[in-house]
């Protein structure tokens, strides 16, 4: 009789395994070896990996995730966002373990939002969220700008931690109104193997956007 060679398996959590429990390490990819040799898991190089552009209308919150360990920069596009009433966007971190479990961080943040234009000028705090286009959330308002996430420190004695600075411009009714700024920071803790792995962007009233487009890329470094 012949005998049965494992080639690829499926664990109970999803976790994919060549040759039979090689689950590689987080943040790896598969990657092909050509016809004649087996697939095997790889480093990616380093360099900007950009993701496909996702829709944000028909929900009140929409998480991205897929950044692997080792980023040292994530970048969030965001162009034409909308709600279907007043509301205030929001940001939050999606963090991950090296065993793969994943959760939106809630709380110790400390961030400060603000905007200056048509309106004059006025900002806030935030310690569970960092708000995006501050002050301008009516229905007529289409938003554009930038999220970056930049890893400072590793898991040593420095602990993890992140930055983030967002900045836009508001188009009120067809007017370009306002320029806008958000910065933020969080600490993951000292010693710890944890990393930002994501983020969510939700309304804090739990309205709908009825429109708009984020593209999200990390630079491996």
């Amino acid at each position: 009789t012949s005998s049965i060679t494992e080639r690829l398996r499926i664990g109970s959590s999803g976790q994919l395994g060549i040759g039979g429990a090689n689950y590689g390490t987080s943040g790896q990819v598969l990657t092909s070896q050509g016809s004649s040799s087996a697939v095997q898991w790889a480093t990616p190089a380093a360099g900007w990996v950009h993701t496909a552009t996702t829709a944000l209308n028909g929900s009140s919150s929409l998480t991205l995730t897929g950044v692997p360990d080792g980023a040292s920069h994530i970048r969030y596009l965001i162009r034409y966002m909308s709600c279907t009433s007043s509301t205030q966007p929001a940001f939050r971190v999606q963090k991950s373990t090296t065993g793969g479990s994943k959760s939106i961080i809630t709380t110790n943040y400390q961030s400060y939002a603000a905007y200056f234009g048509g309106n004059g000028r006025s900002g806030s705090g935030a310690t569970d969220r960092m708000d995006l286009f501050y002050g301008y959330t009516n229905q007529a308002n289409n938003m554009f700008g930038t999220i970056d996430v930049y890893r400072v420190g590793t898991n040593g004695s420095d602990g993890t931690n992140y930055l983030f600075n967002h900045q836009g411009f508001v188009n009120y009714g067809g007017t370009l109104h306002a320029c806008v700024q958000s910065n933020g920071y969080i600490e993951l803790g000292t010693g710890t193997t944890d990393f930002i792995s994501g983020a969510q962007f939700f309304n804090t009233n739990g309205v709908n956007f009825d429109n708009g487009h984020i593209n999200q890329s990390y630079l491996l470094s």
